[in-house]
């Protein structure tokens, strides 16, 4: 496993949550009040590109077919999707979000 940067910590606002391609993996960083959150970022049912889904609270909707999932281990709640999302662990460094990939 390699550590790699993703972004600097201000590039995703709090509430708010970004796509980035790292290595030809495709990594959401999540903002929820200051707390970040590194997913995988299609959606493990059809693939839909989770970027353009929708944050509510603590947990991120599919666009495509509704699946929603947790943003703190992403774990599915609720189908079609019955695969969680892989959650990246990461670590704050010099003001960059860092991941294992």
């Amino acid at each position: 496993m390699a550590s790699v940067k993703v972004c600097k910590i201000d590039a995703v606002s709090s509430g708010d949550f970004k796509q980035f391609n790292i290595q030809e993996t495709e990594v959401l960083v999540i903002n929820s009040n200051g707390r970040f959150f590194c997913l995988a970022a299609r959606c493990t049912h059809a693939g839909a590109p989770l970027a353009e889904g929708e944050l509510v609270g603590d947990t991120l909707k599919c666009p495509w077919h509704g699946s929603i999932f947790k943003i703190t281990d992403g774990a599915v709640l609720k189908g079609p999707a019955v695969k969680p999302l892989k959650a990246y662990s990461y670590v704050l460094k010099d003001d960059y979000i860092t991941i294992e990939i």
